[in-house]
């Protein structure tokens, strides 16, 4: 039987902390993107949309003076001294820097200390924005503590901050934003120049099946960087040579071809996938809104093959998986998603198709790599939330 994560998290945090209270319980849900990738930092529109699978996080105040952290899945505990809090960074075990990052950007003269337990349900580097949803989620439930949440916008900022600031990864605010602003059975049409967005609906009868390819990305120690640098030289020197665009993404494919001869073959490349991309976003969107679903898979494709040749953050393994799904009865389409270089494809499949499809891809994913793979059937949910503290 599954474990029932309020239950696994209260629980914990009660043998943790016996003393500590009144203890609050919040959720901050992973993401998925079904479309518009990589473009989040290039003024892109983007289309993610919160998941069932959340960090779970346990908060109540201390009389000790400090932060302590508690992770439920690890059993690893450290505390932090709210006096020497700013200058403890350096010390901090990495697997904390996350939820004191995001403290951290709070900015507060602490006078008391809290007691937070973690507890996630997102697979750890399968690109469904694991750290977003601590960062977030640490942040919300922190600041909600002490009366002060900051606005949404504000919020998805500051956890973007963190990101750069204190893991090294220059990230959009795509994940930030989704994981804050989800809503149940709707996709986030975003456009990531002024964070303006609505809501897209989506059929119940589309699932958005995610399969793991069990190679565990890290954007730190990826070429995920120095993708957004070659986007902003691309730009610079697009602007250098007449172009108007404040943001790549605006960029129209006839202007990009006169600046070809400006930009280095990477630079290039780049630029093609962030310009193409948010025109298939785009599109998909009006697609998908007219129910043509088949029609929309198909750029879901263009979009890994994109992802793949010209953004050059596919791996072989990614390849295969998506290739499998061609033909398949009942699928529609399949890509990379994620910051690239493993994690998980997302496949639009027809509910009723959903197990023979997972039956086919079990068989072949261990003809292909001897093992069993992780496959994640989402449902779309809200974004970050309190929940009642109560079993």
């Amino acid at each position: 039987m599954a474990l029932n994560p309020v239950h696994t998290i209260l629980d914990y945090h009660a043998t943790q902390y016996p003393t500590s209270s009144p203890v609050r319980l919040f959720s901050c849900p992973g993401r998925i993107n079904i479309i518009g990738e990589h473009i989040d930092y290039s003024g892109g529109h983007v289309l993610p949309a919160a998941i069932d699978r959340a960090v779970y996080i346990c908060i109540s105040p201390n009389t000790a003076g400090e932060f302590r952290f508690s992770d439920c899945l690890f059993n690893k505990q450290t505390a932090v001294n709210i006096d020497s809090f700013y200058s403890s960074r350096d010390t901090l075990p990495k697997i904390w820097i996350y939820p004191y990052g995001a403290i951290a950007l709070l900015g507060k003269d602490w006078r008391s200390g809290y007691d937070i337990s973690f507890y996630s349900t997102i697979p750890s580097g399968g690109g469904m924005s694991s750290s977003a949803a601590i960062t977030v989620g640490t942040m919300y439930a922190v600041s909600s503590m002490t009366g002060n949440i900051p606005d949404t916008a504000t919020l998805a900022r500051l956890g973007q901050r963190v990101e750069k600031d204190f893991a090294g990864v220059a990230c959009g605010i795509m994940d930030q934003f989704a994981v804050i602003n989800g809503k149940k059975n709707s996709a986030m049409f975003l456009d990531t120049r002024d964070l303006s967005f609505d809501y897209c609906a989506i059929d119940p009868g589309i699932h958005f099946v995610l399969i793991n390819s069990g190679i565990k990305h890290s954007l730190r120690d990826s070429s995920y960087n120095e993708r957004r640098s070659e986007c902003e030289s691309a730009l610079e020197k697009a602007r250098r040579a007449g172009a108007s665009a404040e943001h790549l993404c605006e960029l129209q494919p006839a202007e990009l071809e006169t600046v070809k001869a400006k930009l280095t073959g990477n630079e290039y490349k780049r630029a093609y996938h962030a310009v193409t991309e948010n025109a298939r976003t785009i599109d998909f969107v009006n697609i998908i809104r007219r129910g043509d679903y088949a029609a929309a898979g198909v750029l879901l494709y263009a979009s890994h093959e994109s992802l793949r040749d010209c953004y050059d953050v596919s791996i072989p393994e990614i390849d295969d998986m998506v290739e499998w799904t061609r033909g398949m009865e009942g699928v529609y389409g399949s890509r990379m998603m994620g910051g690239g270089f493993g994690g998980c494809t997302i496949n639009m499949v027809s509910k009723n198709s959903v197990g023979a499809f997972t039956e086919d891809i079990l068989k072949k994913y261990l003809s292909r790599f001897g093992r069993r793979p992780d496959i994640y059937d989402c449902s779309i949910s809200d974004g970050v939330r309190e929940l009642p503290a109560q079993r």
